[in-house]
């Protein structure tokens, strides 16, 4: 989205031509064409995907809680064997893992700085909507049929306008909280919780004692609550 021309300024209507009134604000929905860029709706989806992945390696540790997360009927299915293969598999690539994660968040981000673009022009849409709204409410009473009745329909296409902008930069804007609540919760199992667990695995493995392993599954089982409430946000 980019906003290098300024948006025009509103031109009061000062003809009776019906033609002309009912395309009054022409001018300024081009230029606001010319601005719309889409944006991807669920950017965070691959940080939460490449979050869980992390999670599940994690998992594979730890057969018996694994087990446990998983349904009597999972259990039935061999739902629970599945993941810890699946979680084995990606043990020895734990540091690519927290890569993709890394790159992931990084998108999230470029993403977040687009979309806090977007947010901005928008609100400045729906203000110019509004102010061209205005500028020509003035003029509906001196007009008669239909030319009165072509601005009048005018105004109130470009006020219904104006509020779909407002609508769309406060869904972009929780948006905005949520992704940032995401970032904040990789920054906790990237730069926290996870070096912490591999810490307290490598204690472990090396026979330091229960409190070492006690330490490692509760920070694995952060980790997951971490992960779980990333996951939440797709629901």
């Amino acid at each position: 989205m980019t906003d290098a021309a300024p948006l025009p300024t509103p031109q009061r209507p000062d003809t009776a031509d019906v033609a002309r009134l009912a395309d009054y604000g022409a001018p300024l929905l081009q230029a606001l064409a010319a601005r719309d860029v889409a944006l991807p709706a669920t950017p965070g989806d691959g940080l939460v995907e490449a979050l869980a992945r992390i999670a599940l390696a994690l998992q594979a540790a730890d057969p018996a809680r694994l087990r446990r997360q998983e349904s009597w009927w999972g259990r039935l299915l061999g739902r629970d064997v599945e993941r810890e293969a699946a979680g084995r598999g990606l043990q020895s690539q734990l540091g690519v893992l927290a890569l993709q994660a890394r790159e992931q968040a990084q998108q999230l981000q470029q993403h977040m700085a687009m979309r806090a673009t977007a947010i901005s022009a928008t609100g400045q849409a729906a203000e110019a909507l509004q102010a061209w709204a205005d500028a020509a409410a003035a003029d509906v009473p001196a007009l008669q049929g239909a030319g009165q009745e072509a601005l009048a329909a005018r105004i109130d296409h470009l006020q219904r306008l104006a509020a779909l902008r407002r609508i769309e930069a406060g869904h972009w804007q929780l948006l905005q909280q949520q992704d940032e609540v995401l970032l904040q919760r990789f920054a906790r199992i990237h730069d926290v919780l996870l070096p912490a667990w591999r810490q307290a695995a490598l204690a472990a493995q090396a026979a330091t004692g229960a409190v070492r392993a006690g330490q490692a599954a509760t920070l694995h089982a952060q980790i997951d609550d971490e992960v779980a409430a990333a996951q939440a946000r797709l629901r």
